[in-house]
């Protein structure tokens, strides 16, 4: 398939197709003339990169997935699960962080409503 019809089934830009193509992340396709023709899998492809984008993922971590040197292989499973988990330990941290400041905003509500004149106190760890 052409560009375009890869671009309108996937739902990425040409753009984008472009800068996944060049960054490994999907096959270069064959060449009929000047056009570029894809292979039906490559769909897949870029709805699993755009997936991946929405959970978070940048795309140089999923270029990272790709085995060494080939750019038109399918991405390392082990290489994505790791990526996948570190993703996961940076979101339960962030979850951390932001409970511990809805502590802190709660703390600091009730000084504010026990005492209109006393000082208040705003700790941070």
């Amino acid at each position: 398939m052409y560009i375009g019809q890869l671009s309108r089934r996937s739902g990425a830009s040409r753009k984008a197709i472009y800068l996944y193509e060049e960054m490994g992340l999907i096959p270069c396709p064959l060449r009929q003339g000047n056009y570029r023709v894809y292979e039906p899998e490559v769909v897949e492809y870029i709805q699993t990169i755009r997936c991946a984008q929405s959970l978070g993922f940048k795309l140089a971590e999923l270029a990272e997935a790709m085995p060494d040197g080939a750019l038109r292989q399918q991405p390392d499973p082990e290489a994505l699960f790791k990526h996948i988990e570190h993703k996961r330990l940076a979101l339960q941290q962030q979850i951390r962080a932001a409970q511990d400041q809805l502590d802190r905003l709660d703390d600091f509500r009730k000084q504010l409503q026990q005492s209109q004149t006393a000082p208040w106190s705003c700790t941070q760890d």
